[in-house]
């Protein structure tokens, strides 16, 4: 309290002289901020552009602000040291400790205004990660939280206040136990920043949750299931699941099977197999490298066929019309072979299930629609 008393003597001794120093700083700091720096960084900006390395386009960039902040500490520090606050002995509003409390606080905001977007951690994450847009949000404001404690810490030390430190550390501790389930969704996401399983628009599956990835934050990750609903994640459960992540499959299963009559003639069950082998083989969207077509079922029923093969048609839509065409082939394949499938006949009144056959032989192709079936309908 007294030292404030002392500081507000003090200010209401300036005189005309002090008065008129203090405008001259005022404006030359003024002069120097708005015109000198905002030109002079504008022709190092032109420069910067006319190189390939964008390292120096970031860092001019982050560097004006906080010149312009220095300056305007040096104004500061000569407008006290005009009205001699030194001679107060108010420990905290000495020249030498503002000038110094100044320069810390311009450079813990250069180094703050290299974390930002378009700055040169954002190209250099965007580089090593080959554009990766989920790194960037996290590295960063782990990096500027780091930056501003440090920042407040040394500041802090400067002015004497060590209890204050003391404090943070208690509150700090204080803070993550109220905040368990916030920190360890934190935690969570920079475990999938790291780790990678996904990133945005992949269509991944984890626990009962499935659908594309459309938002990953600090707390959650967004889902957009195909029911067109939101699903959203907290990123501890979501780091803890097993992740299946489908679109970074290089190829999609198509497998099915189908039952020929059993008065179906060795020669065309040899037959259609080995046309429907040899048209998957031709077919220039199915994989070639593994590709089953077999004889590998006698039942009572008739004569199992099982086909097994590869596709690199992901979209739905594309990869529904592939196994229609794939499907349509085999029933024409299996027309000339004049080969009947069998079926099943459930009657649930009489709970008595009865098998019939279904001849091809006059069967509309052209009004036949996807019959095949995979275990996921995936």
């Amino acid at each position: 309290m007294k030292e404030l008393e002392r500081l507000l003597g003090r200010l209401t001794i300036i005189n005309i002289k002090e008065i008129i120093i203090i405008l001259v700083i005022m404006i030359i700091v003024l002069i120097i901020n708005k015109i000198l720096i905002n030109n002079l960084f504008k022709l190092l900006m032109r420069g910067a552009r006319r190189t390939k390395n964008y390292l120096d386009n970031n860092i001019v960039r982050a560097l004006e602000n906080p010149l312009k902040l220095i300056v305007s500490f040096v104004g500061i520090y000569s407008i006290f040291k005009v009205i001699n606050l030194d001679s107060l002995g108010i420990d905290f509003l000495s020249t030498y400790k503002i000038l110094r409390v100044g320069i810390i606080v311009s450079i813990i905001y250069f180094a703050y205004n290299l974390t930002l977007e378009n700055s040169l951690l954002y190209s250099k994450l965007h580089k090593n990660d080959g554009g990766n847009t989920i790194v960037f949000p996290f590295v960063s404001i782990i990096i500027r939280l780091i930056i501003l404690l440090v920042g407040i810490i040394i500041i802090a030390n400067e002015f004497g206040l060590t209890g204050f430190i003391a404090g943070l550390g208690v509150s700090g501790v204080a803070f993550a136990l109220a905040a368990q389930d916030t920190c360890s969704n934190l935690f969570g996401g920079m475990v999938i920043v790291l780790d990678r399983p996904f990133s945005i628009g992949d269509w991944i599956q984890a626990g009962d949750v499935e659908g594309v990835v459309e938002e990953i934050t600090f707390r959650s990750t967004r889902i957009r299931t195909f029911s067109m609903a939101i699903a959203t994640v907290p990123n501890s459960k979501l780091a803890n699941s097993n992740i299946i992540n489908w679109t970074q499959r290089k190829l999609r299963r198509i497998h099915f099977k189908f039952t020929m009559d059993c008065k179906t003639p060795i020669e065309s069950i040899k037959n259609s197999v080995n046309k429907i082998e040899n048209m998957l083989k031709k077919h220039d969207k199915i994989d070639k490298n593994l590709i089953i077509v077999s004889f590998n079922e006698l039942s009572t029923y008739g004569f199992g066929v099982f086909i097994y093969f590869y596709t690199d048609e992901f979209e739905y839509l594309k990869y529904e019309k592939l196994k229609e065409e794939i499907n349509i082939k085999i029933l024409e394949i299996l027309r000339e072979e004049n080969v009947s499938l069998m079926f099943l006949n459930f009657d649930f009144k009489g709970f008595e299930r009865r098998s019939g056959n279904c001849n091809l032989e006059n069967t509309e192709l052209e009004s036949i629609k996807n019959i095949t079936e995979e275990e996921r309908g995936v």
